[in-house]
């Protein structure tokens, strides 16, 4: 009797096997031309220039800790701008590409402008500049964004930071965000930006993985590139998440 119906079993669990089977292979197909779909989009292209959007600085430095790039975007509309696109391309005194942000997989940060609201101004900041050569300046240009702006934004409050030096890290800006929204904000990027005699001599960013609603602080660390020392520094928050 257990022979006969072990038999009976697998006969029984062939048919199931033999579809698992071809399910597992449909799947590692599916899984295979994605996968080259993925190969194939090496780049991003941000399309055509936003005649909106007017760059009004551009700045690279460079030192022990790596290379940063500042741009300083200015909406001369009357509409808000949401995840407007963002190519830049750095380059050596010789004028040779070193860097462009414009490789597939991207983190979303390092390629979108998230909030650009009417008639304002904005910095944004590139901090992964893994330049293949020593840079001195880049090119910048800003797509068309996807999105508009609601009517209202996710308020965040972002105290004063305070600087420390890291015997390790360098120089540091330190302080807190609260989330006064009723939005919960996931991967906030914070940027600080030092500027002397209206120039942009440091900057870096900053991340709080989750920001959650009620306005309870989470601190933030933001180590920088360049010098801030006798620099004033402005740390910004701008939402990820709309809506």
């Amino acid at each position: 009797m257990r022979v006969r119906y072990a038999s009976l079993l697998l006969f029984l669990l062939a048919p199931l096997a033999l579809s698992a089977c071809e399910s597992t292979q449909s799947e590692s197909a599916r899984l295979e031309a994605e996968g080259a779909n993925l190969v194939k989009t090496k780049t991003i292209d941000v399309g055509a220039a936003n005649r909106k959007i007017d760059v009004l600085d551009k700045t690279v430095i460079t030192d022990q800790y790596g290379s940063v790039v500042v741009v300083r975007l200015e909406n001369k509309s009357d509409q808000g701008l949401a995840d407007a696109p963002i190519a830049v391309n750095v380059k050596d005194k010789a004028g040779k590409s070193v860097y462009k942000n414009n490789a597939a997989g991207v983190e979303t940060g390092l390629i979108q402008v998230p909030v650009i609201k009417p008639k304002d101004e904005v910095y944004w900041v590139n901090d992964q500049v893994l330049a293949t050569g020593k840079p001195a300046s880049v090119d910048v240009k800003v797509g068309e964004a996807p999105k508009q702006l609601p009517d209202e934004l996710p308020q965040i409050d972002v105290s004063e930071p305070q600087i420390k030096v890291d015997p390790t890290s360098g120089i540091e800006a330190k302080g807190t965000a609260s989330n006064k929204s009723d939005i919960e904000q996931t991967d906030l990027v914070l940027y600080a930006i030092a500027t002397k005699n209206g120039k942009v001599v440091a900057a870096g960013r900053g991340l709080i993985p989750k920001l959650k609603v009620g306005g309870k602080p989470e601190t933030f660390h933001i180590f920088f590139i360049g010098n801030p020392t006798g620099a004033e520094v402005t740390v910004i928050a701008p939402p990820v998440t709309l809506e």
